[in-house]
């Protein structure tokens, strides 16, 4: 699959479906599979490095948690601007939008990642900088662990 991915945006646009529908359906070992470890994660409450699949997995159960409870039906994200950085590195940006049924559940929010691709060709997700700033309880769930 790797191999089609030709354009940044192919790229970003691939692990945003991946990562998406893994967290929706709370499904981790397909969300894991996108993430290169250690992974950097950074929310306006501060930075963190995750070095672990059990560190991933205490996050990846926080955001889905806090998806639930909100009662998210569908994460809506789409790749705003993506640029290789090098042949196997691609700087991206996306915007999240989380929806009940048709209802905007927070403003809309953006982040930045880097992914780069691994020998095995596979890209996967390097770091994250997230932008929320209307929502502690996302903030706190992506910085569990």
């Amino acid at each position: 699959m790797s191999n089609v991915l030709s354009s940044p945006s192919d790229v970003s646009e691939h692990l945003l479906a991946r990562t998406g529908e893994a967290l929706m359906a709370g499904d981790f070992d397909s969300f894991a599979r996108c993430f290169s470890l250690p992974y950097d994660l950074e929310t306006l409450e501060g930075q963190r490095q995750i070095r672990s699949r059990t560190d991933l997995k205490a996050t990846f159960d926080a955001v889905h948690a806090h998806l639930v409870k909100q009662q998210v039906t569908m994460m809506a994200r789409h790749c705003v601007s993506a640029s290789f950085r090098g042949e196997n590195e691609v700087a991206a940006t996306h915007e999240t939008r989380l929806l009940s049924r048709d209802i905007l559940v927070q403003q809309p929010y953006p982040a930045f990642s880097l992914l780069k691709r691994h020998d095995d060709g596979q890209w996967k997700i390097t770091s994250t900088s997230y932008v929320i700033v209307d929502s502690a309880e996302l903030n706190d769930a992506l910085q569990a662990g």
